[in-house]
């Protein structure tokens, strides 16, 4: 009965201090609320750097690989939110954006296409701090349309409050990289 209780009370012990530890699992999760960092940000074009665009992300896991990534940017004039359906190592997915302009573009006058369809594939490998989706659409561009094929790049620092998001596109081919950088609100 005492080596009983002496295991019992050794095994609570464990569990107090596994709980009391930073957990490593929250520090590897991409879902949450991400405030963009406009000065550790890179190549990311006028709005952004200037600081007169607003960016936010919200990441919602669903469970088995499968996420939302609520882009939100916004100025005076409110907030426009766009949703991307991911799935991690899983088929391609589908997401509806909005009518409207793409940010990402900056001063040029690009919006998204008529069909308002990205289509995505997101891959993880081992390393579960990290993944790369690639995005096919189309916008509107004042000569007709131009089919984008965009790879983005997320990376978590190793506490989990960094998220950093590399992005080459092909519009981009005489660029840099963009370099969003984005700290976790807490």
């Amino acid at each position: 009965m005492k080596k009983y209780l002496i295991h019992s009370w050794m095994i609570m012990a464990a569990f107090l201090v596994a709980a009391s530890l930073p957990s490593v699992s929250r520090a590897q999760s991409f879902a949450g609320n991400w405030n963009y960092d406009n000065k550790a940000s890179k190549n990311v074009g006028a709005f952004f750097e200037s600081g007169e665009m607003r960016y936010m992300l919200k990441i919602v896991s669903e469970g088995n690989g499968k996420m939302v990534i609520d882009h939100r940017t916004g100025t005076e004039a409110g907030w426009n939110t766009k949703k991307l359906n991911l799935d991690l190592n899983g088929p391609e997915t589908t997401s509806t954006f909005p009518r409207g302009d793409l940010y990402r573009f900056s001063f040029e006058a690009v919006a998204i296409g008529p069909d308002q369809t990205i289509r995505a594939k997101a891959v993880q490998g081992s390393n579960k701090s990290e993944f790369d989706v690639t995005l096919h659409y189309t916008v509107l561009v004042s000569q007709g349309t131009y089919n984008i094929v965009q790879h983005d790049h997320y990376q978590l620092s190793p506490d989990g409050k960094t998220l950093t998001v590399t992005e080459t596109r092909n519009s981009r081919v005489e660029d840099e990289p963009a370099v969003y950088v984005f700290q976790r609100a807490n």
